[in-house]
């Protein structure tokens, strides 16, 4: 399920993330599918997926700084729901 990150929130390494359509830096000809591969305290940097194009040594990273989250940059990120039947 994707969840809006929201102003103060933080991701771990490896979390998929996606940016959304009325972020500065998303495409508007395919959704892409980055993961995180560096975190601080401040930003984190995201990198597209293997499956999702561009791998290797071309592969384009982004910093991505926590302070601009919910007001220049909308971000998702994938988070796998348990479900019980109870």
């Amino acid at each position: 399920m994707w969840k809006i990150i929201q102003p103060g929130d933080k991701l771990a390494l490896g979390d998929t993330v996606k940016l959304l359509p009325s972020s500065i830096y998303s495409s508007t000809k395919k959704e892409k599918l980055y993961q995180v591969v560096k975190t601080e305290q401040h930003y984190f940097e995201i990198m597209l997926k293997p499956d999702d194009g561009d791998t290797g040594e071309n592969a384009q990273r982004r910093i991505i700084r926590y302070l601009d989250i919910g007001y220049h940059i909308a971000v998702e990120v994938w988070e796998e729901t348990l479900q019980t039947d109870q």
